[in-house]
């Protein structure tokens, strides 16, 4: 199999992105469609290999069932016969630049608002799965890509459906470090193993290392039975509330962890993320991703190649600048919805989320506008504002106003009328036409901890809110954001890629190499001294 060479009379081979035990992947072109795409081929060796088969065929379909934002997209699947081969099955998936959650966690842990984006989009995937009745059965940092467009879950190779028989044949698919109590005790399968493999994910990126200090598979294993996880440290600065959620989805009994759906809506409300449940979560076309798509990796990773479980041949898409597309107006789809959720005050949605009438005034105007925070630095903040009028009429003139905390104030506009009364601004200027937006902003000066403008108004009329974070660097956090404690509307918005005035700079250390594909062992037999252990007591 070489480069030029075309799979099924379509997909022309590029670029070989990965190789692993049981499949390469490839940068193809379909030459139908005439668009890039990743071609998933089957090693030769394993081709009549029935259970390994199997294996890709679900994937294929489980993927392939899923139309979701947040989930890989599988566009074909074949078998490509060779003269003088055996038949070779492939599939075709998306393919989108990315790093992986655990490329990131090797610069420690990470900011508590990535961490909650991150994890929220995550969550919206497995809820429309979940909703199919899939249950993908190893969420891990290696499966979750971060890409500008926002996340994607991949690999769904050893997905099954809920109520299936886990384990069964003796083997138990999966990865040691993320599997969830009842998936060793042999239980049937649920979706609230993959809301435990999602637990440890929040975790992990908070605290940088997962909740229990293990040297074998077996004593990991033995941890999810029967060891409580640990509390989080006091470095992963964290609201009290995501502490909570992320304790919640670790819980040992899966009927006392909250659904995927739940944990999505909270952690999106956490970032200051609007979320909408206008839409059937897993159901109809997915969103537009805009030109990037996704790699899917092979099994196990090969050296110096490319995405998450395959290495880059480039430098990849930085996971801070995912904040700018998903922070803004970011949509979590999580099943049969009615009104917008509010969010915090820092990103609370206005009344312009609720249906408007069928025409307005001249003046009365729909809007939104948008902060995007371009640094946060030694006391001084500089957020570029966007204001978009969707009314039916120009406003001539235009004056937006919003509130800002106690003891901010501002320096200085970039363009445009500047004011500022107490804790009141005002931008304004001549027209704002229908339908388009006008681009200002404002350096500002803080004590303590900086937070976004709340409460916009065009012309006296609320305005929908829109927080985003642009230019942030490669996110390699030297200490985790700090914040208050409390409710996510009261913590500070911060560059994601960029420590707290007051941080200590101090480095935190890799992340464990606890994400390696494996097909885990049962937990070990004791010896006659050790006395058996009952499940959800913690270990002595």
């Amino acid at each position: 199999m070489d480069t030029g060479a075309v799979v099924a009379n379509r997909y022309r081979l590029v670029e070989l992105l990965g190789t692993g035990g049981m499949s390469v992947v490839w940068r193809a072109h379909d030459e139908v469609l005439d668009r890039d795409v990743a071609v998933k081929v089957l090693s030769p060796r394993l081709a009549a290999d029935a259970a390994v088969l199997r294996h890709l065929r679900a994937e294929a379909r489980a993927a392939g069932q899923l139309r979701h934002p947040h989930v890989v997209g599988v566009y074909d699947y074949g078998e490509w016969q060779v003269p003088g081969r055996p038949r070779t099955p492939f599939v075709v998936m998306e393919l989108v630049d990315g790093r992986t959650v655990g490329q990131l966690l090797t610069g420690g842990p990470q900011p508590w608002r990535l961490t909650a984006l991150v994890c929220g989009q995550v969550a919206a995937a497995l809820a429309a799965a979940h909703e199919r009745g899939v249950v993908h059965r190893d969420v891990k940092p290696g499966n979750v890509m971060v890409t500008s467009a926002g996340v994607k879950l991949v690999d769904f190779g050893i997905s099954a459906l809920a109520g299936q028989a886990d384990g069964a044949g003796g083997e138990l698919l999966g990865t040691p470090a993320y599997l969830a109590p009842e998936r060793l005790a042999g239980a049937a399968v649920v979706p609230a193993s993959d809301v435990y493999a999602l637990g440890l994910l929040i975790y992990q990126m908070l605290a940088g290392r997962l909740p229990w200090q293990t040297s074998t598979t077996t004593e990991m294993l033995r941890a999810h039975l029967y060891r409580e996880p640990a509390p989080l440290p006091d470095t992963a600065v964290a609201p009290a509330e995501l502490r909570a959620l992320c304790h919640r989805c670790l819980a040992k009994d899966p009927a006392d962890r909250p659904a995927a759906a739940e944990v999505a809506q909270a952690l999106f409300t956490a970032a200051g993320v609007p979320v909408t449940g206008d839409l059937l979560a897993g159901a109809g076309p997915a969103e537009p991703d805009g030109e990037t798509t996704v790699a899917h990796p092979p099994p196990a990773p090969a050296p110096a190649r490319r995405r998450g479980g395959l290495r880059t041949r480039r430098t990849a898409v930085v996971a801070a600048l995912l904040l700018g597309a998903v922070t803004a107006g970011a949509t979590a789809l999580l099943g049969r919805g009615g009104a917008d959720t509010p969010a915090p005050a820092a990103a609370a949605a206005g009344p312009a989320a609720a249906p408007a009438p069928a025409a307005a005034p001249a003046g009365d105007p729909r809007c939104t506008v948008r902060y995007t925070v371009r640094s946060v630095t030694g006391g001084r903040a500089a957020t570029a504002v966007t204001v978009t009028h969707t009314g039916p009429a120009d406003v001539a003139p235009w004056r937006v106003a919003f509130t800002v905390p106690a003891g901010q104030r501002v320096l200085r506009g970039w363009s445009h009328q500047w004011r500022q009364d107490g804790t009141l601004v005002e931008a304004s200027g001549e027209r704002l036409p229908a339908g388009r937006s006008v681009a200002t902003g404002f350096d500002g000066a803080f004590a303590g901890q900086w937070t976004a403008p709340s409460a916009p108004r065009l012309n006296g009329r609320e305005c929908a809110t829109e927080v985003a974070f642009a230019g942030a660097p490669v996110v390699r956090t030297t200490a985790p954001a700090r914040s208050t404690g409390g409710g996510a509307a009261e913590q500070p918005a911060r560059n994601p890629g960029e420590p707290a005035a007051t941080d200590t700079g101090t480095q935190a250390g890799p992340a464990p190499a606890a994400d390696e594909p494996a097909k885990p062992e049962k937990p070990e037999k004791k010896d006659k001294k050790e006395k058996p252990e009952k499940p959800g007591k913690p270990e002595k």
